[in-house]
Parts: C-alpha cells; sequence; structure tokens
C-alpha cells in the first residue's frame, strides 16, 4: 500500500483530476468474457456496449479466443470473431464503430506469452492500423491490453494504437502512465461481498477511496469479480466506477438504456391532510359516496408516492384496510373494462366488455340503481370520457374501443355529471342530444358560473389532460371540488361521485417512473381533499381503490428526504396482483379483508342502504 500511495501522490500532482461519471451510458458498460456468449462481439455490438473483452492465446502463428487453453477450438481466432465483424461495421457505417458515433474499446486479456502474443497482434493489425488510431482518428477503436502485458519499461516498444489496463500496485513512469487507459483491480481487493443488499460500511469506504484516489490521478476504474445483479450495478454507479461489467448483457443493457424511465424525483411534495376520525367506521347510512379509482394503482406505485413525498401520503392515513382481486372472467390479469365493470355492476365480465356479462348482455349499472333513488351520480376522469373507466359506469359495449357509440351511451344514461376530455368521439348530433338534457361546457370554470341544476357535460381540451409531469396543473384536484360542489348543492338525497386517477396507468403502460410517481402524488392530492370532505360532511364514504396493477413495478432505490427514487418494471401491461382497497367515513369496516373486486359493487349500495 506504500507503493500505492507513492504513486497515487506522483500523479495527483501531476495530472489533472478527473471526476467520477454523473450520468451512465452504455459507453460505460462492459462485456466481460464476451467470447463466451453464443454470438460473440455481435451480442454486444447490438447492445452498444462501450467496452467488450476478449481473452486471447498465441497457438502458433494465431491468436485464438478461449478463456483457458484446453478450450481452444478452430476457427475461433481473433481475428475471425472480432477483426473482421468490427471491420464491417465500421465499413457499413461510413467509417464510425456505432452508427450514432459512440466510442467502443476493445479489452484484449492476453492468457500467456504476452510479448510474443502483442506483437502477433500488432502483425495483424497493421493492415488496418487507422481504425485504431485513436490519436489520429476521432473515430477509431481502443485497443486496451490487458493480461500477460509487457513491464511498463516496455510500452514504447509496440505500437502507440496500444493502450494498457492498468493496475494501481505498478509503478509507471509519467511518459508511461500516458499509455494506460484505466486502472483495474478486483473488488475482492476490498470486499466480500455477494452483490446482494449492501455492502458493510467499512468495506464500502474502502472501495470509495480507491474509486476517488483513481479519479484524482486522471484515470477512469474498473472494478472485476462483481457479481452479475442490478444491485451491484447500482453499488457500482454510486461509488462512481467508470465501466460497469456483466456476463448477462441484456440486463445490464437494459438497466442502463432505462435509467431515466426506471428513476423518478416529485415535481412538488404536499402535506397530508390529517383527518378528524370522528365518523370513520361508524354504522349508519352513508349519504354521499366518493369512490377514487387510481387506474393501474398497486402497493408499489402507492409507495413511490409515500417515498417521493417524504414517507407519508393521505393514503397512509387510511385505518380501514382490503385487498381486490382484480382478475376478470376471461383472464387473470384484468383490464380497465373488466374491472370498472366489476365495480359499476357487481358482475365479473370477459376484458374489453363495458357494462355487459360474459353473454354480451347489458348489465344494470350503479347508475341506473340509484337514478330511481334520485341520487345523482358524477364522473371525473383525467382522460377521455369515453375511457375504458368512466364509461363502465354509464355505458352498454362490447368493445371498449367502440367510442362513437359509447358517447352515444352517455347521452342516454341516468349521469348527472361529468368531467373530462375526448368530445372528439362525440358526433354532433349526440353533442345535441347532450344539450338537450343540460349544459355542454369546455370549461370547469363554467360550472361556477352558470348555476344550473341541469345535468352538465364538461369537455375540457385534451391539453388540460395531458400528464402531469409534462404540465397538467391542479386540474384534476379543481375538477373534484367543482363536482363535489355541483352535485351537493343540486342531488339533496345525496351523490356518488367516482373519480379517476387515469395515467397512473399511462406512465406504468409507458414504463416511465417519473410519469407514474407524480401521477400518484396528484392523485392524493386529491384523495386529501376527499377527507376533509367527509370531516366536513359526516355523511360521506370515501373509497379508494384500483382497477388493476400496471407494468409490474418494483422500487429498488429511494430517499425519503429528495423523494428520488429508482425502479424496474416487468411488463408494459397489466399485472394479476391483488390491489389494496382503503375506506373511510361511515361503514368504512365493511372493505376490510380480501375480496373479489365485484362484491365493492355489493358493498357500496351497502354503505347506502340499498338491497
Amino acid at each position: 500500500m506504500k507503493r500505492l500511495h507513492l504513486l497515487f501522490l506522483l500523479f495527483f500532482i501531476g495530472n489533472k483530476a478527473m471526476a467520477q461519471p454523473t450520468s451512465y451510458s452504455m459507453k460505460n458498460t462492459h462485456a466481460h468474457n464476451d467470447y463466451l456468449h453464443e454470438l460473440p462481439f455481435y451480442e454486444a455490438y447490438s447492445l452498444h456496449y462501450g467496452m467488450i473483452e476478449a481473452d486471447v492465446f498465441k497457438q502458433g502463428d494465431d491468436l485464438m479466443v478461449a478463456h483457458e487453453k484446453s478450450s481452444i477450438r478452430p476457427n475461433r481466432t481473433f481475428k475471425n470473431l472480432y477483426i473482421e465483424p468490427l471491420l464491417k461495421q465500421i465499413s457499413l457505417n461510413n467509417g464510425k464503430v456505432y452508427a450514432n458515433g459512440q466510442r467502443l474499446q476493445l479489452l484484449i486479456d492476453i492468457k500467456e506469452n504476452g510479448f510474443e502474443a502483442l506483437r502477433l497482434l500488432e502483425k495483424q493489425l497493421t493492415p488496418y492500423r487507422n481504425y485504431f488510431d485513436v490519436k489520429n482518428n476521432p473515430d477509431a477503436v481502443q485497443i486496451v491490453i490487458s493480461g500477460d502485458m509487457p513491464e511498463s519499461i516496455d510500452f514504447d516498444k509496440f505500437d502507440e494504437i496500444f493502450y494498457f489496463d492498468g493496475r494501481p500496485r505498478q509503478n509507471y513512469s509519467v511518459k508511461n502512465f500516458e499509455r494506460v487507459a484505466l486502472l483495474s483491480t478486483s473488488i475482492t481487493d476490498f470486499t466480500r461481498w455477494n452483490g446482494k443488499g449492501l455492502i458493510t460500511a467499512p468495506q464500502y469506504l474502502k472501495v470509495k477511496n480507491f474509486v476517488d484516489s483513481v479519479h484524482r490521478i486522471g484515470k477512469p476504474v474498473r472494478l472485476w469479480a462483481v457479481p452479475n445483479s442490478l444491485t451491484a450495478y447500482k453499488a457500482l454507479m454510486k461509488l462512481g466506477v467508470d465501466y460497469i461489467g456483466t456476463d448477462n448483457l441484456s440486463e445490464l443493457a437494459n438497466y442502463i438504456k432505462n435509467l431515466e424511465a426506471f428513476s423518478a424525483k416529485p415535481i412538488a411534495q404536499h402535506i397530508p391532510y390529517l383527518p378528524m376520525y370522528q365518523v370513520d367506521g361508524i354504522q349508519k347510512k352513508s349519504k354521499n359516496i366518493i369512490f377514487l379509482i387510481g387506474d393501474g394503482m398497486g402497493l408499489a406505485q402507492i409507495y413511490s408516492g409515500i417515498a417521493a413525498n417524504g414517507g407519508k401520503l393521505n393514503w397512509t392515513n387510511f385505518k380501514h384496510i382490503g385487498f381486490s382481486k382484480t382478475n376478470s372472467a376471461d383472464s387473470f390479469c384484468t383490464d380497465s373494462a373488466a374491472g370498472a365493470t366489476a365495480f359499476s355492476t357487481g358482475e365479473k365480465t370477459n376484458n374489453r366488455y363495458i357494462g355487459m356479462s360474459t353473454e354480451q348482455q347489458p348489465l344494470e349499472n350503479i347508475a341506473e340503481i340509484l337514478d330511481k333513488k334520485k341520487i345523482k351520480v358524477g364522473l371525473v376522469v383525467s382522460e377521455e370520457i369515453t375511457g375504458a373507466t368512466p364509461a363502465s359506469f354509464y355505458a352498454h359495449q362490447p368493445e371498449r374501443d367502440w367510442s362513437q357509440l359509447i358517447a352515444n351511451d352517455l347521452a342516454t344514461s341516468p349521469i348527472s355529471l361529468t368531467i373530462g376530455a375526448g368530445v372528439e368521439s362525440f358526433r354532433p348530433e349526440t353533442i345535441e342530444q347532450l344539450k338537450k338534457k343540460g349544459k355542454v361546457f369546455t370549461k370547469i370554470e363554467a360550472l361556477e358560473q352558470v348555476k344550473t341544476k341541469e345535468k352538465t357535460f364538461v369537455f375540457v381540451d385534451k391539453n388540460e389532460v395531458r400528464p402531469k409531469h409534462e404540465g397538467r396543473g391542479e386540474y384534476l384536484s379543481e375538477a373534484f371540488e367543482a363536482a363535489v360542489k355541483q352535485l351537493e348543492s343540486t342531488s339533496p338525497n345525496g351523490f356518488f361521485l367516482m373519480l379517476e386517477g387515469s395515467k397512473i396507468d399511462w406512465g406504468g403502460h409507458a414504463n416511465q417512473l417519473n410519469y407514474v410517481t407524480n401521477e400518484m402524488l396528484d392523485f392524493d392530492k386529491v384523495i386529501g381533499k376527499a377527507l376533509e370532505y367527509a370531516d366536513k360532511n359526516g355523511e360521506t364514504t370515501i373509497i379508494v381503490t384500483a382497477d388493476h396493477e400496471t407494468g409490474g413495478l418494483s422500487l429498488l432505490e429511494g430517499d425519503f428526504k429528495t423523494g428520488k427514487l429508482e425502479g424496474s418494471f416487468s411488463t408494459n401491461d397489466h399485472s394479476g396482483i391483488a390491489v389494496p382497497v382503503v375506506a373511510y367515513g361511515p361503514n368504512a369496516q365493511i372493505f376490510t379483508g380480501f375480496y373479489e373486486n365485484n362484491t365493492i359493487f355489493e358493498k357500496l349500495l351497502k354503505c347506502l342502504r340499498i338491497k
């Protein structure tokens, strides 16, 4: 360690310090023992790896690619497996290694007879020297020699196209150190970590000190013998290691390429409302029901909001908690049509069906039932009002994409209030039908300006319901407040309001954690407003649930102080896991337990004392 210290001190004085990476891309990836894969070179190349490694043995007048001498096979030469495919790609890309201009390093690990093997490699590359001359060709591939390397004093005996994989315990002159492309060592020099959980604090500090000391002398760092796991890749990045190596090429590439999509930071945090709990769980008839559906909201989506908001949400203030099985009649993984139909009719149906039985017969929905009791129903969404979830509360169609037919059903339904986008799905004659039944507005503010007891249909511009992280503003909260005020003032017998946080689901389908998290935070603001209203009103029951989970989201890293998160998705579609149900106010205890999603319908009616 004394030599290491002196080495670093010497070069810290004479070399420009190198900062650790602030962001990672495929240029930071290292395909370890690439030749062991089914498609040497091509698999790593197709994934845009920044460093590709090959082990070579000198055998006669050729360089053979193999991990051990006993595994050498005919025709698996370095020229066949690497040089020729590489030159072909450079030709196809007009002189560039990658079409996008990304650079490539070939790490050649010479297993034995280093001096002779390097001389042979030098001879083989002479005809193509320009493609490896990084000093004179900005698009050149950098050749880095590792393994049985010549002594540093002999570096200048070889062509300048060759750079070397430095070692921390080796002495270098200033001139020879210029030929060192990076410094590498085994992570086992510092820790026996298995790639799961955390590196112990003392061992982590040893690794970090090493990485920082190499950066101070202006060189990048590579660690070998690191376990192959997402946890390990994340740890290396946190340590500031420049090259992230793996034997699992697709796993690392997927992680690196989705770093932005799989991370999140809150646009703004909010202070949760603290409920009074005076009427929570009491057994009396509920006058009003506010049914809040977080489309695609599973436990991970909820917890992303919790973490992003400093550890607490309005959602976490509920005391009555249950779980709903989300499967549809014909699929383990429901869609929103079947999921919302289960809520609105009490029947499980097939995916894509809107308010229809599995035999494609119309099912009486909760809006139609409540209309007989003169209880008004309102729908608020942050997407098109003809979307599968809102449509299931008024329409009867065997296909969720039949938006014009679904729009026609709204005109004949008993729904009293809608707020959402999607006017494009309504034919002029359908709009005229709506106008005959009530008022049609294009702004939420119109509900305040025009006092009316008629039915009201608010079609906002689609820009009003754009994703939260793209600047939606407070649309959802404002729409909730306007809807409650309108329904409360026009429905003396009580009201039923369904509000959907529609785009939590969209973020899951897009596999974008930031999208999901900020939609979750926005939805939670509405939950807080609903809780506050329930406390003031005393006769309102709040139910919050989801139709399904979207994305198969898992959370891998988080910071409660900054709200930053990292996670991953297992699918860009719905998953089949159960989702939470929470309730507040009179009869909230009805919603505890583990049950089928269609039984929520019965529970809603039970709150209202409707059989």
